[in-house]
């Protein structure tokens, strides 16, 4: 393969690749983690909190792992890392009920939330928190900065949109969650090619990630039958017995027949009061930038569940449309970062990451 000499590295790519597989994967597993706990809400919300959090851990060890090699040369070998995470978080997520040993027609009991939340989301926080930091320090290095019609947060949130409207359409109706795990793993290698190509040591890459690829295009054929049996394990049950969607008796908002219950509206009650103190403290010039950052991240998290909350109380579709309404919010997220800034890192801000955990964790409450 072609080297090009471009010594800064090629961070765009890499932003949109972590955002693609990162969105894409958190919808699947999601949806696995409704599977498991039968429909429950509350569990959803409390295991998502998860992920924040290991986003967070994996920045902070990104500044100690390596800590004398470019990090330009760490993206490759990361995007191959997570390109085989993706179809081993999935596995992992359905661990639960065979480890703890519960009935395929029980619900998990809710100690088993917080090592769901570890088995599903931990794995895919660490990589997109590494992920995203070098993506950060490569592009910060960059001088001058390319000249880009757009931000590179908008390229992520741009690329994360994609990820979930690639579940919603394309997997959900088409695939097996394995199928479309290794399919995402193969366009993350393919990034990560992009990036080899541009490192200083890359070339030592190429050969790998090219090998990697193809291991996955032989796994492709045989996905569908190794997914039936994971779910047969899962249940302990025959493949032909496996529940295609969760128990809807069990759903904590499905109790509340069709009226706004009070979780809605709580969550948009808190969603509401913590933009209204951002906004307020932001107009006053006072100087908590971290206290901002961290409520509208709030802000933003709650209203995100508030819409998955409605769906399924509305219409009790959330297990079938929530790739559609991460979507919907993620293009909102997009149109809102679309322009430069003074701040054009990929990488979310601490406090911001603390925020939304905190917010998952309201919500699970509220329910």
């Amino acid at each position: 393969m072609t080297r090009h000499d471009v010594p800064a590295g090629r961070p765009l790519p890499a932003a949109i690749a972590f955002g693609f597989v990162g969105a894409a994967l958190a919808c699947l597993l999601a949806r696995e983690t409704l599977a498991v706990f039968c429909g429950n809400e509350a569990a959803l919300a409390a295991a998502a909190a998860v992920l924040p959090l290991a986003v967070l851990a994996g920045m902070a060890l990104a500044r100690r792992i390596a800590p004398g090699r470019d990090p330009a040369d760490l993206l490759a070998p990361m995007l191959a890392a997570t390109a085989l995470l993706l179809p081993a978080s999935l596995l992992l997520a359905r661990l639960a009920r065979p480890a703890l040993g519960i009935a395929a027609d029980a619900p998990l009991p809710v100690l088993a939330i917080p090592g769901m939340g570890l088995a599903a989301f931990a794995p895919l926080g660490l990589c997109l928190g590494l992920g995203l930091a070098w993506t950060a320090a490569v592009a910060a290095r960059q001088t001058p900065p390319p000249a880009r019609p757009f931000s590179l947060p908008a390229a992520l949130a741009a690329a994360a949109t994609l990820g979930a409207l690639f579940v919603q359409f394309v997997a959900i109706p088409k695939l097996t969650a394995t199928n479309a795990a290794l399919d995402m793993g193969i366009g993350c290698l393919a990034a990560g090619l992009l990036c080899a190509t541009a490192a200083p040591s890359g070339r030592n890459m190429e050969t790998w990630l090219s090998l990697l690829a193809l291991a996955f295009v032989l796994l492709l054929p045989i996905s569908g039958l190794i997914d039936a049996n994971i779910q047969a394990w899962q249940w302990q049950c025959p493949v032909d017995a496996v529940p295609s969607s969760p128990d809807a008796s069990r759903s904590v908002l499905a109790r509340t027949a069709r009226s706004v219950p009070l979780p809605l509206a709580i969550a948009l009650a808190g969603a509401g009061l913590a933009a209204l103190f951002a906004a307020r403290r932001a107009d006053a010039g006072q100087g908590d930038d971290t206290l901002r950052t961290a409520a509208a991240a709030m802000a933003e998290t709650l209203a995100l569940f508030a819409v998955l909350f409605a769906a399924q109380t509305l219409a009790g579709a959330l297990y079938a449309r929530l790739p559609g309404l991460v979507a919907a919010f993620l293009a909102g997220q997009t149109l809102a970062l679309r322009t430069p800034g003074p701040n054009d890192s990929p990488a979310p801000r601490p406090a911001a990451l603390a925020g939304s955990a905190a917010a998952c964790l309201l919500a699970a409450l509220a329910v």
